[in-house]
């Protein structure tokens, strides 16, 4: 087990492209964060390039200067396990979006539970892609999303679930993915959920399953 306790972590890139992190997480141990600040410039606060089971929870995030705050592995020889994130702040307009998974274990589930996120319109809580077209759930529970700049537009939005392999014909099946959603407070304006394909835009097909208490 390995955790972190009570520490601020700082990445140092000049600009949000930079491929700097706060905080790399490896290995197959299980990962606390708690407590925990995470500032500077850079791509992520944390890079989870790890199988391990990350459980984060009482932590703030100051996103201004980063791309994507919590940025899950591309790798290709590691699937993201169980995350759970807990009690967390997310504030400040990124540059993308807060939260995001390419590849994900099968059969794991990850958790939003009690968090607050606060950016521009087309900041999404969750960027979801499936490389190798896992099985998985994704629960966004008790949590707070509000938008504090930014106009509406068809990006607006929780969770997109982009495919970024489909133009090369490597379909990834989202409907493989279970969205739930239970107490989530969010604008009135823009939608739950959106699909972008690659190469074409926003589709309607290839949709995940939602799940709403």
């Amino acid at each position: 087990m390995l955790r972190f306790e009570n520490c601020t972590f700082n990445a140092t890139g000049l600009n949000q492209k930079d491929k700097t992190f706060g905080l790399i997480l490896t290995g197959d141990e299980d990962i606390y964060i708690n407590d925990c600040i995470f500032n500077g410039t850079g791509y992520a606060g944390i890079l989870n390039n790890s199988n391990a089971k990350v459980f984060i929870s009482r932590t703030i995030f100051n996103c201004d200067n980063l791309y994507n705050p919590i940025e899950g592995t591309q790798d290709t020889n590691i699937n993201n396990d169980n995350v759970e994130i807990t009690n967390c702040i997310f504030t400040g307009h990124p540059g993308n979006n807060f939260i995001n998974f390419y590849k994900v274990k099968p059969g794991s589930k990850h958790i939003i539970n009690n968090c607050s996120f606060a950016g521009q319109c087309n900041n999404n809580i969750l960027r979801l892609s499936n490389r190798n077209n896992a099985i998985a759930e994704f629960d966004i529970l008790d949590s707070e999303y509000i938008y504090t700049g930014g106009t509406e537009d068809e990006y607006t939005g929780c969770v997109l679930l982009q495919d970024y392999t489909n133009k090369s014909g490597n379909k990834q099946n989202f409907a493989n993915y279970t969205l739930k959603f239970k107490n989530l407070t969010k604008p009135s304006v823009g939608s739950l959920y959106y699909v972008y394909e690659d190469g074409i835009g926003i589709i309607t097909n290839n949709n995940p399953i939602i799940v709403q208490e």
